[in-house]
């Protein structure tokens, strides 16, 4: 998931901006279909070139973008001055965040994906806590630890066991993706003080994308043509624009105008979401540990992001 819009057409007038409730609302609406159609398409094609396939259309449409916003010239200035920002970005936002998570779907479910995913708010927050120098209070450490307890369950599928194999690595997996694209969001808050959203999100993009591609070629093995139906490139182009480009400029202008940590607020409905896609579509079956598991996290991030907002 990144930072867009440029300082002159992406934050001019106030009767221009996005209202903050549509911000906080689309990207987690758009992110929940992620992990379900990415199931789907994962019956096909494998984990990594997904990853590769779906950032490097969405890196053309993002540069397309940027350039349209920033201009070609302060494009690539905009390299040459903050290059290594946006390969950290790049690494931990797009190619470490989305292999982590391809690999883990691939062992596990669609919700399991999707609750685990969203711990990335808690991580954000300790780390938050120790780059950013955002203060921990009562609520944010019981929220923190009401969090993980819930991870501990979903990943071991209420056993309170790993047993480092199967769904288990699968869900461990995504825990790491989370987290990394928890170090994304911390940076982001960086960069964005003097970049502007759509160029940081697209350079970051094109360098995730790179890596993919590169892992993708020396790894695995492209699909024949008759296995690849018209559903599966369809989901497939859906989630290389939509998830990759709308969503993450959604999530750029949100970024810039709040704190990191409150940020996360944005992400609180992505399970509940990305759920009821897994059962309509998937029909996956719910159980105990995941619906208790799934409270805790979910708890436990707004214990986070509501100890946050009283430290204002």
């Amino acid at each position: 998931m990144t930072k867009q819009k440029a300082a002159t057409a992406a934050a001019p007038t106030k009767k221009q901006q996005i209202p903050i409730g549509v911000l906080l609302l689309l990207p987690s609406l758009i992110w929940s279909t992620v992990f379900p159609f990415s199931k789907l398409v994962l019956e096909v094609i494998p984990p990594t070139l997904l990853a590769a396939l779906r950032f490097s259309i969405g890196a053309c449409f993002l540069t397309a973008y940027a350039i349209y916003v920033a201009g070609r010239k302060e494009f690539l200035v905009a390299w040459r001055r903050s290059w290594p920002w946006f390969v950290a970005l790049g690494i931990f936002g797009v190619f470490l965040n989305n292999l982590l998570q391809n690999l883990g779907l691939n062992l596990s479910t669609a919700s399991s994906t999707s609750l685990l995913g969203s711990a990335d708010p808690v991580f954000a927050v300790i780390l938050s806590a120790i780059f950013l120098g955002e203060a921990l209070n009562g609520k944010k450490v019981v929220g923190l630890i009401t969090a993980f307890a819930g991870i501990f369950l979903v990943t071991t599928n209420g056993t309170w066991r790993l047993d480092w194999g199967g769904s288990s690595l699968g869900n461990l997996l995504v825990i790491a993706s989370a987290l990394s694209y928890s170090v994304y969001t911390v940076l982001s808050k960086r960069v964005l003080r003097h970049e502007d959203p759509p160029v940081v999100v697209a350079w970051a993009t094109i360098v995730g994308a790179v890596l993919l591609v590169t892992v993708a070629l020396f790894t695995e093995a492209a699909p024949s043509w008759s296995e690849l139906s018209t559903p599966v490139l369809l989901n497939t182009l859906y989630l290389s624009i939509v998830p990759t480009s709308v969503s993450v400029v959604a999530y750029a202008y949100l970024l810039q105008r709040v704190q990191a940590s409150l940020a996360a607020i944005s992400l609180f409905l992505i399970p509940v979401f990305s759920i009821a896609w897994s059962v309509l579509l998937l029909k996956e079956s719910i159980g105990w540990p995941m619906l208790a598991g799934g409270a805790l996290i979910i708890a436990g991030v707004a214990l986070s992001v509501i100890g946050r907002r009283e430290l204002n």
